[in-house]
Protein backbone atom coordinates (compact mmCIF):
# COMPACT_ATOMS: atom_id res chain seq x y z
CA UNK A 1 0.00 0.00 0.00
CA UNK A 2 1.38 3.42 -0.90
CA UNK A 3 2.18 5.95 1.77
CA UNK A 4 -0.28 8.30 0.05
CA UNK A 5 -3.12 5.81 0.55
CA UNK A 6 -2.04 5.19 4.14
CA UNK A 7 -2.04 8.95 4.89
CA UNK A 8 -5.49 9.27 3.29
CA UNK A 9 -6.75 6.36 5.39
CA UNK A 10 -5.41 8.00 8.58
CA UNK A 11 -7.07 11.30 7.62
CA UNK A 12 -10.35 9.48 7.05
CA UNK A 13 -9.95 7.87 10.50
CA UNK A 14 -9.42 11.34 12.03
CA UNK A 15 -12.61 12.58 10.37
CA UNK A 16 -14.56 9.58 11.68
CA UNK A 17 -13.24 10.09 15.23
CA UNK A 18 -14.00 13.80 15.08
CA UNK A 19 -17.58 13.18 13.95
CA UNK A 20 -18.26 10.58 16.63
CA UNK A 21 -16.78 12.69 19.44
CA UNK A 22 -18.65 15.73 18.10
CA UNK A 23 -21.94 13.86 18.24
CA UNK A 24 -21.34 13.21 21.93
CA UNK A 25 -20.28 16.78 22.59
CA UNK A 26 -23.40 18.25 21.00
CA UNK A 27 -25.54 17.10 23.94
CA UNK A 28 -23.81 19.42 26.40
CA UNK A 29 -22.15 22.14 24.36
CA UNK A 30 -23.61 25.56 23.53
CA UNK A 31 -26.08 25.59 20.63
CA UNK A 32 -23.66 27.17 18.11
CA UNK A 33 -21.09 24.39 18.61
CA UNK A 34 -23.10 21.92 16.47
CA UNK A 35 -22.91 24.08 13.34
CA UNK A 36 -19.29 24.92 14.16
CA UNK A 37 -18.38 21.25 14.39
CA UNK A 38 -20.13 20.53 11.09
CA UNK A 39 -18.11 23.25 9.38
CA UNK A 40 -14.93 21.88 10.95
CA UNK A 41 -15.84 18.43 9.61
CA UNK A 42 -16.45 19.93 6.17
CA UNK A 43 -12.98 21.45 6.28
CA UNK A 44 -11.48 18.06 7.13
CA UNK A 45 -13.33 16.45 4.21
CA UNK A 46 -12.23 19.32 1.95
CA UNK A 47 -8.62 18.43 2.81
CA UNK A 48 -8.94 14.96 1.25
CA UNK A 49 -7.43 16.15 -2.08
CA UNK A 50 -4.15 16.62 -0.19
CA UNK A 51 -4.05 12.83 -0.14
CA UNK A 52 -5.96 11.94 -3.31
CA UNK A 53 -5.38 14.62 -5.92
CA UNK A 54 -8.20 13.37 -8.14
CA UNK A 55 -10.69 14.62 -5.54
CA UNK A 56 -9.69 18.24 -6.10
CA UNK A 57 -12.68 20.56 -6.56
CA UNK A 58 -12.34 24.33 -6.95
CA UNK A 59 -15.72 25.07 -5.40
CA UNK A 60 -14.96 23.00 -2.32
CA UNK A 61 -11.56 24.68 -1.99
CA UNK A 62 -13.20 28.09 -2.20
CA UNK A 63 -15.78 27.14 0.42
CA UNK A 64 -13.06 25.75 2.71
CA UNK A 65 -11.12 29.02 2.46
CA UNK A 66 -14.25 31.09 3.10
CA UNK A 67 -15.15 29.02 6.15
CA UNK A 68 -11.61 29.15 7.48
CA UNK A 69 -11.65 32.94 7.35
CA UNK A 70 -15.02 33.21 9.08
CA UNK A 71 -15.05 30.61 11.87
CA UNK A 72 -14.47 33.42 14.37
CA UNK A 73 -18.08 34.46 13.72
CA UNK A 74 -19.13 31.68 16.08
CA UNK A 75 -18.57 34.27 18.82
CA UNK A 76 -21.58 36.21 17.50
CA UNK A 77 -24.41 33.72 17.04
CA UNK A 78 -26.48 36.00 14.76
CA UNK A 79 -23.55 36.71 12.42
CA UNK A 80 -22.55 33.05 12.46
CA UNK A 81 -26.06 31.99 11.46
CA UNK A 82 -26.10 34.62 8.68
CA UNK A 83 -22.74 33.34 7.43
CA UNK A 84 -24.02 29.76 7.32
CA UNK A 85 -27.13 30.92 5.45
CA UNK A 86 -24.88 32.64 2.91
CA UNK A 87 -22.89 29.41 2.50
CA UNK A 88 -26.13 27.53 1.84
CA UNK A 89 -27.06 29.97 -0.92
CA UNK A 90 -23.64 29.46 -2.54
CA UNK A 91 -24.04 25.68 -2.33
CA UNK A 92 -27.53 25.86 -3.87
CA UNK A 93 -26.17 27.94 -6.78
CA UNK A 94 -23.36 25.45 -7.33
CA UNK A 95 -25.75 22.48 -7.24
CA UNK A 96 -27.97 24.19 -9.82
CA UNK A 97 -24.96 24.96 -12.03
CA UNK A 98 -23.65 21.38 -11.85
CA UNK A 99 -27.11 19.96 -12.48
CA UNK A 100 -27.46 22.07 -15.64
CA UNK A 101 -24.06 20.85 -16.82
CA UNK A 102 -25.16 17.24 -16.29
CA UNK A 103 -22.68 16.62 -13.48
CA UNK A 104 -25.39 15.59 -11.01
CA UNK A 105 -28.00 12.87 -11.47
CA UNK A 106 -31.55 13.99 -12.17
Amino acid sequence: MSSEVERAREHLFEIACFLISSARGCFREPKAYGPLRLLQAFMMVADLPKYVEELKDEFIERMRDEISKNLILVLDERKFEEFISKLNVEVAREVKKRFRRGLLPS
